[in-house]
């Protein structure tokens, strides 16, 4: 979904040239940076999927101390540049289906670790999700 808002043309190029540009450049920027204490932090636990690697611990450090899918919150912040940059009803509707995705994943895998760590669900309900939301 990603590379759709990226191939997505923008309607108006000047509206892309005024602002929107240097915004969505800090928002990749920050998106990188999230990407990148994620990967720190999970370091014994990284995978591209969901599904929690058998065995690997829950990360609760880091920047999973403040949020539990942080790089399904970067993936939104990528999108929501690339949303900013084109900004139309495709690239709305493109960004709203990569939300719903990142969010089906998140729970998703809240439940995976639920069932595979006990601690889980306390930190669930303490760390909020890309939504801003607590496990329920």
């Amino acid at each position: 979904m990603i590379a759709l808002l990226a191939l997505v043309p923008s309607i108006n190029p000047s509206w892309e040239l005024a602002w929107a540009g240097s915004i969505a450049i800090a928002m990749y920027f920050l998106a990188i940076l999230i990407f990148g204490f994620a990967a720190v932090a999970l370091q014994p636990s990284l995978r591209v999927n969901p599904i929690p690697k058998p065995g690997a611990p829950l990360i609760t450090h880091g920047i999973y101390k403040y949020l539990r899918h942080p790089m399904y919150f970067a993936v939104m912040v990528i999108g929501t540049g690339l949303l900013i940059q084109k900004l139309n009803l495709v690239s709305i509707l493109i960004w709203l289906a990569l939300g719903a995705n990142m969010s089906l994943k998140a729970r998703y895998e809240d439940q995976l670790l639920s069932a595979n760590h006990l601690t889980a669900k306390s930190y669930q309900s303490k760390t909020p999700d890309i939504l801003g939301k607590r496990f329920e």
